[in-house]
């Protein structure tokens, strides 16, 4: 597994993410790069093809590759000798690449519509991420957060609707984590470093904050435990 391609390829993809996998136990920081990787690239397939079944094509793609890792063959991919290396069951998976369809050009999405392909995705992500870094957590919790983070990242097409949404369900999330006892906040810190990220740049928009100044928020957060 070749950790470092697999870091630079996600700094550029998702520089959240790769920030947030940095904070990460040692013992599993490797892992959550690979899901974060996985996730990142999976998520940007609707917003660079112009042709839906390009777009199909590439998410079948993704399954076709999860089935070779299965039998043991990585394709002569770096994600997919990463997914060997920390194997995720292929039905975990899939609500990652499955949540994309509805993304994909010339789908029609309204609020609703939207909040269901969140939902899909981003409580998905969130489960795998605590699953990964051995922290056991409330479903209802990893559900509101990984919704709102996920809503959080189709504001860019979709506006201040769908970003007010966003805001309520990370704050909701936000404030439900911080009442978690210390210790149990210290096993999912990891896991939740995202969703306060997320909540800032929730408050902020549409003003875009820099690397710095996400870097800062991802220190405070770590030094005090708290989103």
């Amino acid at each position: 597994m070749n950790e470092e391609l697999l870091r630079q390829e996600l700094r550029g993809l998702d520089g959240d993410l790769y920030l947030c996998h940095l904070f990460a136990p040692a013992d599993k920081r490797a892992a959550l790069l690979t899901l974060y990787h996985l996730y990142a690239d999976i998520a940007r397939i609707p917003a660079t093809v112009s042709d839906p079944m390009v777009g199909a094509i590439r998410l079948q793609w993704w399954r076709d590759l999860l089935d070779a890792v299965a039998n043991g063959d990585a394709r002569g991919t770096p994600i997919g000798e990463a997914l060997l290396a920390h194997p995720i069951a292929k039905d975990r998976i899939l609500p990652l690449i499955d949540g994309r369809e509805a993304a994909l050009p010339e789908a029609t999405r309204g609020g609703d519509e939207l909040e269901a392909e969140a939902g899909q995705v981003g409580p998905a992500l969130m489960r795998l991420a605590a699953e990964i870094c051995g922290a056991s957590c409330d479903d209802a919790l990893l559900e509101t957060a990984g919704t709102g983070f996920e809503l959080m990242r189709l504001v860019p097409q979709n506006g201040e609707v769908v970003a007010a949404r966003a805001a309520n369900l990370l704050a909701e999330a936000c404030a439900a984590f911080n009442k978690l006892p210390r210790r149990e906040r210290k096993r999912l810190l990891p896991v939740f470093l995202p969703i306060g990220l997320a909540r800032r740049q929730a408050q902020n928009f549409p003003s875009q904050g820099s690397l710095l100044i996400y870097q800062l928020i991802l220190l405070k957060m770590a030094f005090t435990g708290r989103l």
